[in-house]
């Protein structure tokens, strides 16, 4: 009697998530057609966004600074960090919604931090990676994770 019970659950489940699978959902998220080439033709040597900071240091000239470069796919970036003599990069991608992407960052919170983020289809900024020093350490780290959803359109 349970497996029977356990399985009319099964059985339910898997309907509703079929009949929200063909839910138009809300129309501002339908992409129609992809317009943005996967691939860029051209890749912008200097870096499409870059902050820096002087780091407190009386004798030396340090500076924290990151900077995010283009790659030649259109929706990943490269991200060079740096914090007195030390170096590292990362990746970033990001989501595709129909537009050309346009990376930007802001001075974050804290000292001698700043978010990494992209503009959305209404001009808005969205936080995607924080970067900081912490402990006298360069430490970065993913603030939100973005997703496009695809609906299909009945007609």
């Amino acid at each position: 009697m349970k497996y029977c019970y356990l399985f009319v659950l099964v059985i339910l489940f898997a309907c509703k998530g079929q009949n929200d699978a063909n839910d138009t959902g809300d129309q501002s998220n339908i992409v129609v057609n992809d317009t943005i080439a996967l691939e860029r033709n051209e890749v912008e040597t200097g870096p499409v966004a870059s902050f820096s900071e002087k780091v407190k240091d009386p004798l030396n000239d340090w500076r924290f600074s990151v900077e995010v470069y283009e790659t030649k796919s259109t929706f990943d970036y490269l991200i060079k960090m740096k914090y007195k003599e030390l170096e590292a990069e990362d990746a970033l991608k990001i989501p595709n919604f129909g537009i050309e992407p346009k990376v930007e960052i802001q001075k974050g919170k804290e000292e001698q931090s700043c978010i990494i983020g992209f503009l959305d289809k209404k001009g808005e900024f969205k936080e995607y990676k924080l970067v900081k020093i912490e402990d006298g350490q360069l430490k970065i780290s993913t603030i939100r994770h973005y997703a496009r959803t695809r609906y299909k359109v009945k007609k």
